[in-house]
Order: structure tokens, then C-alpha cells, then sequence
């Protein structure tokens, strides 16, 4: 081989694949250098798919981190509104046994304005949402999963459920038993639902709301006689209303229960998603 021939065979040696040359190798029977370079060749899909790897386990490890802090955020949002639901349930308890105290006086017509703003405040009722937009996220995109804790993710899931359960009570208590039942017997009473001007209630919604009809109204306005409690004190009409009175108190105790439950419930949801994070 001459010299000028030398540049001309080098520059096709570098231009050859990595395929190439090992088939070069194997046909030219370079065993030797043919093994190396499987060698390394499989020596760096295998490091390029455990760096692979590690990188999307670190980043599963980031994310399964965020979404426990935000189920963290979440459960106290449910929380708060669980203690709200609970002060609520427990202003309607007073109420109602306020009106029944009233409602059990020898003449209770003597107490008609107290009993009529009382009953008035019992025909409201509070709704409530016990679902978090991050768990919803979670299971959407199957990353719930994510959680490598599984037992963790157990009762995550488990808590979820019952939160939609809860809801779903306290909604069908509220359409069932205060809606159709206690609304329509108060109405059909003939006792006014709507309370006075000066009657201060547990929300502020509730608050503006009466305020509103007062101020479309105008200052002219008063609330409508209530004649049955102005029946005479033996009249059945009474225990009429002391029953339905009675049932009232009973819908806003179970929903205490309920809502008491249900803090227990977040309580130890709330602690376990800190012991893991914690365990980091």
C-alpha cells in the first residue's frame, strides 16, 4: 500500500457505524475486539436505562410528594367546612329546644313571637361538599398510584369513599326529612317562614339573605300573623307543632353525630399522610 492510500482508508474507518465495525470486526474474525465492543455497547443501554430510571423514580418520588401535601390541604379545607357544618347543627339544636320550651309553657300563646321567630330559623338548612379536586386528579390520570405506601393508598381511598357517603347523608337528610317534611308542616301550618328583620342567624349568607327580602319589601313591611299560635292552649294544633318540633332536633343532632364522626374520620387521615411525609 502506498502512502497517498493511507488518509483515504482511515477517513472510511471513521466513517463507519457502530454496526459496521463490529460487523467489520466479526468478518475479519477480531473476536477480541468484537466482545469489547458488545461489551460497552451493552454496558451503555443498560447504564443509559438505569439513569433513565432513577430519573423517573426521582421524579414519581417529587410528584407522589406534592400530592400528599395537597391531599394535606385538602383534608383541612374539609375539615373546616366539617366544623362549619357542626356549628351549624348546633345552633339548630339550640333553636329547636328554645322553641320547645316555649311550646311546653302552660299557654304557650303567650310566648307566639318568640315561637314564631324560632320555628322560622329551624326551615333553614346548610349543604356541604366533602370532595377534594386533588384526589378527583389522582384518580383520573391513574396517578393514585403514585403512593407508593399501600397501605397508605388504601386508606386514602377508603377515606374518599366515606367523605361521598357522609355528603351524600347529609344531602338526602336535608331534601328528605327538612325539605319535605318540616318545610311543608310549617308552611301548611300557616306559620311564617321567613325571620324577623332583627334575628340574627348562624351564617352570613342566611343574614344577607333576610336582609335582602326586607330591604326589596320595604320598611312598611311585617311579618304575617301566625293565628296558629294564637290557638288556645289545649288545641291540637299545638302538639302538632311540638312533634314536628321535636323531629327538627332530632335531624340537626344526627347531623352533629355525623359531622362529629367525620372529624374523627379526618383526624386520622390527616395524621397518617404527616407520618409519611415526615418518614422523608
Amino acid at each position: 500500500m502506498c502512502a497517498g492510500d493511507r488518509p483515504l482508508t482511515d477517513a472510511k474507518e471513521n466513517q463507519l457505524s457502530l454496526i459496521g465495525r463490529l460487523a467489520d470486526s466479526l468478518l475479519n474474525r477480531r473476536t477480541g475486539f468484537f466482545v469489547a465492543e458488545l461489551v460497552l455497547v451493552i454496558a451503555g443501554v443498560l447504564i443509559a436505562l438505569a439513569v433513565d430510571g432513577w430519573i423517573s423514580d426521582s421524579r414519581d418520588r417529587q410528584t407522589e410528594t406534592v400530592y400528599l401535601e395537597l391531599l394535606a390541604r385538602d383534608i383541612e379545607g374539609i375539615r373546616h367546612q366539617v366544623d362549619l357544618q357542626i356549628e351549624f347543627e348546633q345552633e339548630k339544636i339550640d333553636v329547636a329546644a328554645r322553641a320547645y320550651a316555649a311550646l311546653t309553657t302552660p299557654d304557650p300563646r303567650t310566648k307566639q313571637a318568640d315561637i314564631g321567630s324560632l320555628l322560622s330559623l329551624l326551615v333553614s338548612r346548610r349543604t356541604i361538599s366533602l370532595s377534594s379536586a386533588t384526589y378527583d386528579q389522582m384518580v383520573s390520570s391513574g396517578h393514585l398510584q403514585l403512593i407508593r405506601n399501600q397501605e397508605l393508598r388504601d386508606r386514602i381511598v377508603r377515606f374518599f369513599a366515606a367523605m361521598e357517603r357522609n355528603e351524600r347523608i347529609i344531602d338526602n337528610n336535608n331534601r328528605e326529612l327538612i325539605d319535605h317534611v318540616f318545610i311543608p308542616f310549617v308552611m301548611r301550618a300557616g306559620i311564617s317562614a321567613l325571620p324577623r328583620r332583627e334575628t340574627a342567624q348562624v351564617t352570613a349568607t342566611l343574614n344577607r339573605a333576610t336582609a335582602i327580602v326586607y330591604e326589596r319589601l320595604g320598611s312598611a313591611f311585617s311579618v304575617p300573623e301566625d293565628r296558629v299560635l294564637s290557638e288556645p292552649a289545649d288545641s291540637d294544633s299545638w302538639n302538632d307543632i311540638r312533634r314536628n318540633v321535636l323531629f327538627r332536633i332530632r335531624i340537626a343532632a344526627t347531623g352533629q353525630a355525623l359531622a362529629e364522626g367525620t372529624v374523627d374520620q379526618i383526624n386520622d387521615m390527616a395524621t397518617a399522610i404527616t407520618t409519611e411525609l415526615n418518614s422523608r
